[in-house]
């Protein structure tokens, strides 16, 4: 069985492994009821000059550089310190969107990224540790294990999707209805919706008082979560990295990781995760759904995905120990594939509502495999380096979602749409060559 890295001693946290997991993904789950729900909703609430991408393309990419120092944080602060700081940046961005301008929404914005590479940096490690400290308290296999705690966080963790989208469906229904600017014949929706066209697609936003009761339930869930982890999260183990490396080393650890072929193997794969959420949260919200059927409906179909991501997460965590990951990813891979073509071939209207249900049912499974699947990939091939390898694993999911929301400003979507193709293409052969060289490394140990 594979090392936990994992500095040895008594801890607080044995025998609770499975508690832990669960309160953090709680948490969590308040937490990001609230900021996904208003993610998706930032390209059509916040059009004026752009300042919805705008301003997440800065959070991304302050993620990026909070990615990179996060071994350092996290070796000198902790995980738990470095969750309360996030939950509290979410507070101040949830705060900055009930008067959105570049000068509220963009600092938030900056100050939520800055936090971000450690806040999930914490996550995978803090799920990682406890179960491997399991599987070696109950001599069992760390895989299936691993593969079981992500999938109880991330079970968790989608249904913000669901709780999110459904409020503010609710609320945006009640303020608004279904409507767009113009009539739906003059506006450009699907993959030929192009930003700087003069047609582009223009959504009618809600009533401010309707969005100012939404942010306040939001800031409620804000709150919660940071009482949920304050209180009742225990604080982990230090691991043997952060123990025995120095400052230098830490503050290096993000580059020096990249000497791991496999890792620099896995940058594209780890890129499609990140692009085919931003496909979902940019241009399918905006051009496909927002665009031809109203902003009402965005939740509502969100919800449903996340409703799918959440039975994916559950069951395929389960039944990876029977398939066996490749063959989960395969699949993944298949369907995001398929939706990318659907999504270059077909134009939507106000009657296709329907296949826009269809469409997220299949994205959610997809994306369940995505995200349990893949945590557990980097704990299992990384065992002795976690937070240097997560921290790469979380530094280029952002680089990659910045890249999308740059891109977002000057590409029409079926450009954009045919890139990701080719990126899940490659991503998808060079995983296959560490898996082969896992697999060959294994068999010589």
């Amino acid at each position: 069985m594979e090392s936990s890295g994992v500095k040895g001693g008594k801890s607080g946290t044995t025998g609770k492994e499975v508690w832990n997991v669960v309160i953090l993904s709680l948490s969590f789950t308040s937490v990001f009821t609230a900021y996904l729900a208003i993610q998706n909703l930032q390209s059509s609430l916040n059009q004026e000059e752009g300042l919805g991408i705008i301003s997440l393309s800065c959070l991304y990419a302050f993620i990026i550089l909070s990615s990179i120092m996060a071994p350092t944080i996290l070796k000198h602060v902790g995980i738990k310190i470095s969750l309360i700081v996030s939950w509290v940046s979410h507070c101040l961005y949830t705060l900055s969107n009930f008067y959105p301008t570049f000068w509220t929404l963009i600092p938030t914005s900056v100050l939520l990224g800055l936090i971000s590479g450690p806040m999930w940096t914490s996550q995978s490690v803090y799920i990682s540790t406890n179960a491997y400290l399991l599987a070696e308290r109950t001599n069992k296999d760390p895989m299936p294990i691993l593969s079981r705690m992500n999938g109880i966080f991330f079970t968790l963790y989608e249904l913000t999707q669901i709780t999110g989208n459904l409020l503010s469906s609710l609320v945006l229904k009640e303020g608004l209805g279904n409507e767009t600017t113009t009539d739906n014949s003059s506006l450009t929706c699907g993959a030929d919706d192009c930003p700087l066209s003069v047609n582009a697609t223009s959504i009618k936003e809600p009533e401010s008082k309707v969005v100012y009761i939404l942010l306040s339930v939001f800031l409620v869930f804000d709150i919660l979560g940071l009482i949920l982890t304050a209180v009742f999260l225990q604080a982990p183990p230090k691991t043997e990295w952060s123990e025995r490396s120095s400052t230098k080393e830490s503050l290096l650890a993000c580059v020096s990781a990249l000497g791991d072929i496999n890792l620099v193997l896995l940058v594209p794969f780890i890129a499609i995760m990140a692009m085919e959420q931003a496909v979902l949260w940019t241009d399918f919200t905006k051009s496909f759904i927002s665009c031809p059927v109203g902003i009402g409906m965005v939740g509502f179909i969100m919800a449903t995905y996340g409703g799918t991501t959440t039975l994916s997460a559950l069951i395929t965590s389960r039944i990876s120990k029977y398939t066996g990951r490749h063959i989960l990813f395969a699949l993944a891979a298949i369907i995001n594939g398929s939706l990318f073509v659907s999504m270059l071939v077909w134009r939507p209207d106000k009657h296709h509502l329907p296949y826009l249900f269809v469409m997220v049912v299949f994205w959610g499974l997809a994306e369940g495999i995505w995200q349990t699947q893949s945590n557990a990939v980097i704990a299992l091939f990384f065992p002795d380096k976690k937070e240097p390898a997560f921290a790469n694993y979380h530094c280029w999911k952002a680089s990659s979602f910045t890249v999308y929301f740059v891109i977002s400003n000057f590409l029409c979507v079926h450009t954009k749409l045919v890139l990701v193709l080719v990126l899940l293409c490659i991503g998808m052969i060079l995983y296959a060559v560490v898996e082969i060289r896992v697999y060959r490394r294994n068999k010589e140990n």
